[in-house]
Parts: C-alpha cells; sequence; structure tokens
C-alpha cells in the first residue's frame, strides 16, 4: 500500500460520491491510494472500500468568502500533508477550490470533471461571474474530463473548456449504472402503487431529483394539471424540495404526490410508466440512464446533456425547454400509447447495459489516470 500512488477525490458533498464515484473508488482503490475530501465524508463509511480515507471539509453550495477562504486553506494543508499525485474535483464549489489549493501546492495532475452549468440559467453579472470561475477552473486544471458529448461542444463554443485537453469518458456520464441495481422488478411497482392508492392500470408520470424552478419542475406540474382535467393521470415527485413555493403551488391535488428523498431511486423507477426530465440545465442527465436501465422511457428537455441520454422517439421523447404546451402535448400522447412506451423501455435498458454499463466506465478511467500517473 505504501508503495500506491495518492489520489485525492474531492466533491461538494457526500451524495455526489454515493451518486456518481462509488463504482470508480471500488476499482481505483486496487491501485491507488484514494482521499476523499467532502461535507460529512464519514457518512461514507459503509460505502466504500475499508482503505479509503475520508475528510469531512465544510463546503458551503453557495458563495461566503470568509468560510471559502478557510475551506480552501484546510484543503491546501491536506494536499501539502498527504501530496497526492493526482486530484480528481466535482461540482463547481468543490472544483474551483480544489483547482486554486492543487495549483498552490503543485500537485502533479489536476483534473476536474464539468457534470453542468450553473450559470447556464443565471443573467448579467452573476452568469458572468459563474463563467469566470469555470474558465479558472478549465485553466488550473491540466485536463477536464465533461459527463457528455454535447456539454462538451457546447463548453468549447463558449470558450471555458479547449478542445486538446478536455475528454469525454467512454460514452457519458460519471459513473455509469450499476445494472445490478437499477432493474425493474414488478414486486417494488405493486408494493409502491398499492401504499400510495394508485390503482394498477393508473398512467403514472415521474419526476426523481431536486424539485426546483431550475429543473422545470413548475412546468411539469403546470401541464401536468391541463392533463389531469382529461385523463385519470398522477405525477409522482420524489427528491428533496429546495423551493417550497412549487409544493404550495401544488398544494391539495390529491393527484400530484411530494415524496421527499429517497435512498432507493430503482424502486420508484420500476412503479412508474414514464421519467419525465423538464429541466433547464443538465451536464448529462444520470437520472435518465438510471431509470432507462429499469426499462422506463423518459420525456425530456431538448438541451444539451439531455440529448445524450435520450434517444429521440427510440429511448423516449423530448419537448422544447420551458414550453408548457409542447410537455402537455407530449404527455396527451403518451399517455395513448402505453405499448410504445413498453418498447422503447426494452430499448433504453438494451441501451444502458451496451453504452453506460458502471463496471466499463471504471475501467475506462483507471485507464484514463493510468497514462497520466505512471
Amino acid at each position: 500500500m505504501i508503495n500506491k500512488p495518492k489520489l485525492a477525490l474531492v466533491a461538494t458533498t457526500a451524495h455526489t460520491i454515493n451518486s456518481f464515484m462509488l463504482g470508480h473508488i471500488k476499482k481505483l482503490s486496487k491501485h491507488y491510494i484514494i482521499f476523499i475530501y467532502c461535507n460529512n465524508a464519514t457518512s461514507l463509511k459503509k460505502s466504500v472500500p475499508k482503505n479509503i480515507i475520508l475528510t469531512h471539509i465544510n463546503f458551503k453550495r453557495k458563495p461566503n468568502l470568509i468560510i471559502d477562504l478557510y475551506t480552501l486553506l484546510v484543503l491546501l494543508f491536506c494536499f501539502l500533508k498527504n501530496r497526492p499525485q493526482l486530484t480528481i474535483s466535482l461540482s463547481p464549489k468543490a472544483g474551483f477550490l480544489t483547482a486554486l489549493a492543487s495549483f498552490i501546492s503543485i500537485v502533479p495532475y489536476r483534473i476536474h470533471w464539468f457534470t453542468g452549468q450553473v450559470w447556464v440559467t443565471k443573467k448579467g453579472f452573476a452568469q458572468i461571474f459563474y463563467k469566470i470561475l469555470d474558465k479558472i477552473i478549465s485553466n488550473l486544471s491540466h485536463h477536464v474530463l465533461v459527463d457528455s458529448h454535447s456539454q462538451k461542444k457546447f463548453l468549447i463554443s463558449k470558450k471555458i473548456i479547449s478542445k486538446n485537453k478536455s475528454s469525454v469518458l467512454f460514452n457519458g456520464s460519471v459513473g455509469g449504472v450499476n445494472i445490478n441495481k437499477f432493474k425493474y422488478k414488478k414486486i417494488n411497482r405493486n408494493f409502491l402503487r398499492s401504499k400510495l392508492k394508485i390503482n394498477k392500470n393508473n398512467f403514472v408520470f415521474l419526476y426523481l431529483g431536486r424539485i426546483n424552478k431550475d429543473k422545470g419542475v413548475l412546468d411539469l406540474i403546470k401541464a401536468f394539471k391541463r392533463v389531469q382535467k382529461i385523463h385519470n393521470v398522477f405525477l409522482v415527485l420524489v427528491g428533496p424540495i429546495e423551493n417550497h413555493s412549487i409544493k404550495n403551488y401544488a398544494n391539495k391535488n390529491k393527484k400530484i404526490i411530494f415524496i421527499g428523498k429517497t435512498l432507493s431511486p430503482e424502486k420508484w423507477f420500476s412503479m412508474a410508466d414514464i421519467l419525465c426530465l423538464p429541466s433547464y440545465r443538465e451536464g448529462f442527465g444520470s437520472v435518465v440512464i438510471e431509470a432507462g436501465s429499469c426499462n422506463l422511457p423518459t420525456l425530456g428537455s431538448s438541451i444539451y446533456g439531455i440529448t445524450d441520454a435520450i434517444v429521440e422517439n427510440q429511448t423516449g421523447f423530448f419537448h422544447k425547454v420551458g414550453n408548457i404546451n409542447d410537455i402537455q402535448k407530449k404527455m396527451l400522447f403518451i399517455i395513448k400509447n402505453k405499448r410504445l412506451l413498453r418498447k422503447y423501455g426494452l430499448r433504453a435498458s438494451k441501451r444502458v447495459k451496451k453504452n453506460f454499463e458502471e463496471n466499463m466506465m471504471s475501467q475506462k478511467l483507471l485507464e484514463f489516470i493510468n497514462l497520466r500517473v505512471n
């Protein structure tokens, strides 16, 4: 173990590590000494191999000069003390502070993984500010990974990254999909529908993710309210509520069900008829391929990132971003074509197994890192 190279993995939250990096960590830990720095790092203790070194770092998602400066100094101290040969950062805040700390401490190789851009939905000074941060991250990194081909093309066009020092790993996404975990189970479908008092023949639209305006959840609810006047359908929303005005807007509507955060997303994919991802910004749309692995097709916004995750009229459907009329139109079409949905769901599952399987993604990352460290 002493002779193994050291690798530092930095993310804003333990949730990010838990959702996207566990497969990578298990494979990489056989070849590298891995340090993980993130909020609530010790919560990962049962999920990662015993030889992983976990350190809590107090990252704050929103800018806070005093806390961010302190966090930068803590990261700098950790890098100087442990001397990793390579750093990998995910998420904007962790990426910016890691880029600075690893540059100052002269880490031999620095990688950042772009998984979506905060500034896409911002305007004015806020957009300029966050774009500058992304440019700094790119400039201080030796190489950047991007989780979709369409996002890479977008970032190059905006002069955030360069073509010669950026890559998309395999076919895209960060961690791929654990196909043994994400698979359709009829027992989950029946249990959850019974629990929510939804008939086995009722059509269910599912949203799974953070519930906020950037994810287009309000647009989805508005479109659904129109559709439910015509059909007996349900909308199930699973995930942490970041904007309570959205829940208030849907208040007292018995066909709109808020579940809250879940540790078992695969169960919810099994109970639904289609996943909805009406997002305004998305790096890739990992939830789409997780749903696809469970035989569930997706209705999503036609934006970069999601266009890599859905094959139109093969594994799902697109609607114009932010267009409630188009969302409604597609929802009505989908309800009337259940047989087509089943066909799309099976195609989605086959595509995930071929292009996004977790072990294949981890092997590609290992090969990518080996070329830069050894």
